[in-house]
């Protein structure tokens, strides 16, 4: 019963981490200035939050499936591949929580005061010096919620999941996967406890997102 467990908590890790490193730049980029690649990229950005995931998986497969496109180059110049694996797992998790951290972290930074930026350029504080010493004190918080919030619905990932990596026990299998399958089988109680611990992982991270939220609120009235 734990091999999900750990198997869900190592995907959610990685595959926030990866969204994390991946939207920090570009919501930055375009928190601060319009940009004519703005709408399409957002666009391509957010299409997994309005597309079933089974369809997001469906596209995944059918760009790292052995016998198709750049899937295909991989099996055959480095025999692996991402299908049927905790790879092709994270992957397709991390395509999922990618409108969720970039919508998170661009809240944040236009929630900036632009007058505490603008005073430190007159300061003639450097690009860098500005995002850590101004930009990141101040949005921290939110920041935290938008990773936590992301961490959470990676951890519950089924549909795309399941079309990339499959349910194979021991190598593939998640919190989410082993519970459907579970039930399918009968084994109620396993499926429960399963859910249980999804469930309290969750209203642990809801519970400090809402402290966050409350904190930055108390700070934005008081500035």
């Amino acid at each position: 019963m734990f091999t999900p467990v750990w198997h869900s908590i190592f995907i959610a890790l990685l595959s926030t981490a990866i969204a994390f490193l991946v939207m920090l730049p570009l919501s930055y980029y375009f928190a601060k200035r319009n940009s004519k690649w703005q709408l399409p990229i957002e666009t391509l950005i957010l299409l997994p939050l309005v597309l079933p995931p089974t369809v997001v998986g469906l596209l995944l497969l059918s760009l790292f499936g052995k016998n198709n496109g750049f899937g295909a180059f991989l099996f055959d110049t480095f025999h692996f591949s991402f299908i049927f694996s905790l790879a092709g797992a994270i992957i397709a998790t991390t395509i999922i929580i990618l409108p969720i951290m970039y919508q998170g972290l661009k809240a944040a930074f236009l929630s900036i005061d632009h007058e505490l930026v603008w005073a430190a350029e007159t300061l003639s504080a450097t690009s860098g010096q500005i995002f850590r010493k101004v930009i990141l004190p101040n949005c921290w918080q939110p920041i935290l919620a938008g990773i936590l919030l992301s961490f959470c619905r990676a951890m519950g990932e089924f549909g795309a999941t399941l079309m990339v990596a499959g349910y194979i026990e021991g190598k593939t299998d998640t919190i989410a996967s082993s519970i459907y399958f579970m039930v399918q089988q009968g084994d109620m109680r396993t499926a429960f406890y399963l859910g249980l611990f999804n469930l309290l992982i969750g209203v642990a991270a809801l519970f400090i997102i809402h402290v966050l939220t409350v904190r930055q609120s108390q700070l934005m009235r008081g500035m």
